[in-house]
């Protein structure tokens, strides 16, 4: 049965603005409390984590978590696509493509984006050949006037400011967002329902509402000192399910808490999915995660990469880590779940600590060092 959750396609010729406008259409409908998740269907590198650091940082790592189109990276989000969880906004990049077209293929309306109206033809094209429905078609300016020329649906009108720097509020991305709050039109406590319903685990922590004695994260970030309240109130015995929206590194450091405890992270592309256990054998092979180890004054940095551009958990049983000793920093654009794996697997390391490159440094989220107390960021210059 075709899942129930509405697929909308994001596309559009390039350098139209189209990863600027998801990320701020994600943080629209966050704040609304409208359940949805950004999918980006292209292996360009580019994210919500591009509009959270500095553009000097951002030209520094793209290169490290870009890759190029591949069949099985876009098989694999054809397939996201087609078992979604949860609404999805689809990035799907500014070229046409046949693995664009396999992508689109397993959506249920589209959202068309232009600086170029000339170039929008063929993108018109493809939404009529996968018979999606049109939520908007809009024009993108970096200056000018945010304005509507038709309701619709389709909503039709002019974008501003979708550059790092501009400002994109204004009637025509108000419109947008009232369209989307429609069409997802789903509460998170249902999702939230729907999602527990798929686990048999009994103790669930949603990061987003409050988890005692700490308050709820919708409104307010986690912030690494929360790890020395939250940690210790963890069952030392009880399997441990992790869901919703928070940091790499928190999820890092529930799942290392009790590292032999069973623990399952709700993942919006693949479900429920259980921590696996990683290898330290090396394999004759290459693996899924192409891991660079850079060892400098006992503090090991593990650099990791998909070169597929994408990830399934069936692949764990194919990866392996090297040792270390000392302390290590785990460093990459990774799918929390492989986080958590990674934390697990170097558990009984002097320390581990996850990169935040929005934090300028690495968040501690295992110890057995003093010195190096969990919850606390080390600076970039530790290594």
């Amino acid at each position: 049965m075709a899942p129930l959750f509405p697929a909308v396609l994001l596309g559009g010729p390039a350098h139209s603005g189209k990863s600027t406008l998801t990320y701020r259409l994600s943080q629209h409908l966050r704040q609304q409390g409208t359940p949805h998740y950004a999918l980006r269907a292209n292996p360009d590198g580019d994210g919500d984590w591009t509009a959270a650091v500095a553009a000097s940082l951002v030209a520094e790592l793209r290169p490290r978590v870009r890759s190029g189109w591949t069949p099985a990276f876009a098989t694999a989000v054809a397939q996201a696509v087609a078992a979604r969880h949860m609404p999805l906004i689809v990035d799907a990049g500014g070229q046409l493509s046949p693995e664009t077209e396999l992508i689109a293929a397993h959506c249920t309306h589209a959202l068309l984006l232009s600086a170029d109206p000339a170039a929008l033809p063929a993108w018109r094209a493809l939404v009529v050949r996968r018979g999606l429905v049109p939520v908007a078609e809009l024009h993108s300016a970096l200056t000018g006037v945010s304005l509507v020329e038709e309701r619709g649906p389709p909503l039709r009108g002019t974008l501003v400011g979708l550059s790092r720097t501009g400002n994109s509020d204004g009637p025509c991305f108000s419109a947008l967002c009232e369209q989307l709050g429609h069409l997802f039109a789903y509460t998170t406590d249902e999702l939230f329902r729907s999602h527990l319903a798929q686990t048999d685990i009994e103790l669930v922590l949603h990061v987003e509402q409050p988890i005692y004695p700490l308050p709820a994260h919708l409104d307010h970030p986690w912030v690494p000192s929360e790890l020395a309240t939250l940690l210790p109130t963890l069952p030392a015995e009880a399997p441990l399910g992790i869901y919703g929206r928070g940091p790499t590194w928190l999820y890092a450091a529930l799942a290392a808490a009790h590292p032999a405890v069973r623990c399952a992270v709700f993942d919006p592309r693949q479900g429920w999915v259980d921590v696996p256990t990683l290898s330290h054998a090396p394999l004759d092979e290459p693996g899924p995660l192409d891991i660079t180890s850079t060892t400098q004054n006992g503090v090991t940095r593990l650099r990791a990469g998909i070169p597929s551009g994408y990830l399934d958990w069936r692949d764990a049983d194919r990866i392996a880590v090297p040792a270390v000793a000392g302390g290590v920093i785990l460093d990459g654009r990774l799918p929390n779940w492989l986080w958590a794996a990674l934390a697990r697997r170097y558990h009984t390391a002097a320390w581990v600590a996850c990169y935040q490159p929005q934090l300028g440094g690495s968040v501690l989220v295992r110890s057995h060092d003093a010195r190096f107390p969990v919850g606390h960021v080390l600076p970039d210059d530790l290594n």
